[in-house]
C-alpha cells in the first residue's frame, strides 16, 4: 500500500531578533573594529549591532572583517571584552545548534557532569532540533553526543541521560489524550511510592518518551494517586545524581523557572532562543511569574550584560 509521507513542517518560530533590512556588513565591520579600537572599548556600539543582526548577518560581519582588519573578529572580539558580556557576545556568534553543542561539551568538561545545564538543554528542545544539535557536535568535537554522556556518567543516572539524549521524545500533539494521561500517572505512582524501591527504569522510559505537554499533564494527574507530587516523590524515592536530574527534569518540563535567575540558565536561554522563540518564551514566563521577563533581567544583571541581554529579549510585556 502506499503511504502518504507528510513533509514536516517546520515549526512556526516566534523570535526576538531577526535580520535587519538596508543591511550592510562591510560598515557594520567597521564599526566594529573602531569600537574593539577605542580607548576603553566602546561595547555599547558592539552590542547594539550584535544583537541586532541575525546570525547569518553576524557571520557576514565576520567575513568582512577579517577582510578589512586582516585578524578574526571573534579573536578580536575575546580580546576587548571579558566577563558576561564576553560569554553573551561569543554565543551570538555560533548558530543555535553549535551554542547548543558547545554548552553540552562544556557541560561535560572536568570533574563530574553539570547535569542541569545537560538536562535543561535536551529536555527543553524538539526531536528535530536535538538530531540537528548532535550532527553539529560531531562535527566540532569529533565524537558522538552519547559516547561523551556515557563516558562521563554511570549507572542509572547514565541510564536516565541517554535515554534523554536519544530523541525517542513523542512530539506534542493536538490531541489531549487522558487516558494515557492517567495511565502514566498511575505507572509512576506504583513504580515509585506505591512499592517498596523504586523501579526507576519505569520513570525513566515515561519521562524521556513522553512529549512535553504531555508529562506537564501527567505530574498535574499524578497528585490525584500519590500523596505526594512528583517532587516530593523523587526527592523521597532516589538520591544524588539521580535525584538531582530528575528534579531537574520535573522543573524544565514545568517550564524556565526564574530559580534566582541563574546567569549561566538565564544567558543560555536568551543567546539560544532569541532567533527560535523567545517571544514565546517571553510571554509563558509573564504567565508564569506574573512579571516580565524583561523586568527580571533589570533586576538581576547590570552594566553592559544587562544591555545586551535586554537587547535580545527585545521589549517588555
Amino acid at each position: 500500500s502506499l503511504k502518504c509521507v507528510h513533509k514536516i513542517e517546520s515549526e512556526p518560530k516566534f523570535p526576538t531578533v531577526v535580520a535587519v533590512r538596508d543591511f550592510d556588513p562591510a560598515k557594520d565591520a567597521a564599526r566594529i573594529e573602531t569600537a574593539i579600537k577605542t580607548k576603553g572599548v566602546d561595547e555599547q556600539t558592539i552590542i547594539d549591532i550584535l544583537t541586532r543582526r541575525s546570525y547569518e548577518q553576524r557571520r557576514e560581519i565576520a567575513f568582512e572583517y577579517e577582510r578589512l582588519a586582516k585578524k578574526d573578529m571573534i579573536t578580536a572580539l575575546k580580546g576587548a571584552l571579558s566577563g558576561s558580556l564576553e560569554t553573551v557576545t561569543l554565543g551570538l556568534m555560533k548558530s543555535t545548534a553549535q551554542y547548543d553543542a558547545a554548552e553540552l561539551k562544556a557541560s561535560m568538561k572536568g570533574l563530574g557532569t553539570d547535569e542541569e545545564s545537560l538536562i535543561e538543554i535536551v529536555c527543553s528542545r524538539s526531536s528535530e532540533e536535538l538530531l540537528e544539535i548532535k550532527k553539529v557536535y560531531k562535527e566540532m568535537f569529533k565524537k558522538e553526543l552519547e559516547k561523551d554522556v556515557a563516558g562521563d556518567t554511570s549507572g542509572n543516572f547514565a541510564k536516565l541521560l541517554l535515554s534523554l539524549v536519544q530523541t525517542k521524545r513523542d512530539e506534542p500533539s493536538n490531541v489531549v489524550d487522558y487516558e494515557k494521561i492517567d495511565e502514566d500517572a498511575r505507572a509512576l505512582y506504583e513504580a515509585g511510592v506505591k512499592r517498596k524501591g523504586t523501579d526507576v527504569a519505569t520513570w525513566i522510559s515515561i519521562m524521556s518518551q513522553r512529549s512535553v505537554p504531555h508529562l506537564q499533564k501527567v505530574f498535574d494527574r499524578y497528585k490525584s494517586y500519590s500523596p505526594y507530587d512528583m517532587k516530593e516523590s523523587i526527592r523521597k524515592e532516589v538520591k544524588g545524581d539521580l535525584e538531582k536530574s530528575f528534579l531537574t527534569l520535573v522543573t524544565s518540563v514545568s517550564c524556565f523557572q526564574s530559580k534566582g535567575a541563574k546567569e549561566k540558565v538565564v544567558t543560555r536561554i536568551i543567546v539560544s532562543r532569541c532567533e527560535v522563540d523567545l517571544m514565546k518564551i517571553r510571554s509563558e514566563f509573564k504567565r508564569q511569574h506574573g512579571r516580565s521577563l524583561y523586568h527580571t533581567i533589570t533586576e538581576h544583571t547590570k552594566g553592559d550584560y544587562q544591555k545586551a541581554l535586554l537587547s535580545l529579549c527585545a521589549g517588555d510585556d
